[in-house]
């Protein structure tokens, strides 16, 4: 009991000196890539000199989360007097097309822009919205395109080896190879085993075979792969 008083006593003190002499002198930013320092401290806009109880954190993690990039942004205020803010941004996992019209879009469908300099090697989906800063992109279509780009990524051969994807009411996720363009169906759901299969059938068939003969591979259904010859 003594010892947690003394170690209460200790809190209160340290509280106490924190209140009265650490003011915010200094800001900085870990863990923003696509999002420039200068955007964050604009976004920021915190006032120097002030003590640390007097800034409003929750306004400024909400003006800095506004940022297209930005997912969480979590502040904490050094001895120092140093502000910094740890942020995690979102992370594009394809690239949307709409006729000229192109933006990234990340797991949790939200839109976000082409910044220039920072272009990013994805696969290209086709069928949905492409404006940035409205509604997210939701709905079967998408949820199903986005389960089977998450299984890929997590698969080296997958996400090497696909190039385009788009949902059909009627076969599912269908994606094009990178060589020679081959009609990949995947269907719905399962994702993770019908890449394993997808890969599978690479090696023990096309490798051996060759690819230009071949049109479309089915991987809907189990442990069965269906192709079509041109």
């Amino acid at each position: 009991m003594t010892a947690l008083l003394m170690v209460l006593g200790a809190s209160v003190l340290i509280a106490m000196y924190w209140n009265r002499n650490v003011t915010v002198e200094e800001l900085s930013f870990s863990g923003n890539a696509f999002t420039e320092t200068e955007q964050l401290i604009e976004a920021a806009n915190v006032t120097f000199g002030v003590k640390p109880d007097s800034l409003d954190l929750e306004s400024l993690v909400n003006r800095i989360e506004a940022l297209h990039y930005v997912k969480q942004a979590i502040p904490y205020v050094e001895p120092s007097g140093e502000l910094e803010i740890d942020i995690t941004e979102r992370h594009p996992i394809a690239l949307l097309v709409d006729e000229d019209k192109r933006a990234y879009i990340d797991e949790d469908g939200v839109r976000l822009p082409i910044i220039s300099g920072k272009t990013l090697d994805l696969p290209i989906v086709y069928g949905f919205k492409t404006a940035i800063g409205t509604d997210t992109t939701k709905g079967k279509a998408f949820e199903q395109v986005r389960d089977f780009l998450v299984d890929a990524k997590h698969n080296k051969f997958g996400w090497t080896t696909i190039s385009e994807v788009v949902y059909s009411p009627e076969e599912g996720v269908v994606a094009l190879s990178h060589e020679n363009g081959v009609k990949l169906v995947f269907g719905d759901h399962n994702f993770e085993t019908k890449l394993e299969n997808w890969e599978v059938f690479y090696k023990e068939i096309i490798r051996t075979k060759g690819i230009r003969s071949i049109q479309t591979v089915d991987l809907r259904f189990t442990n069965q792969v269906v192709t079509r010859e041109i």
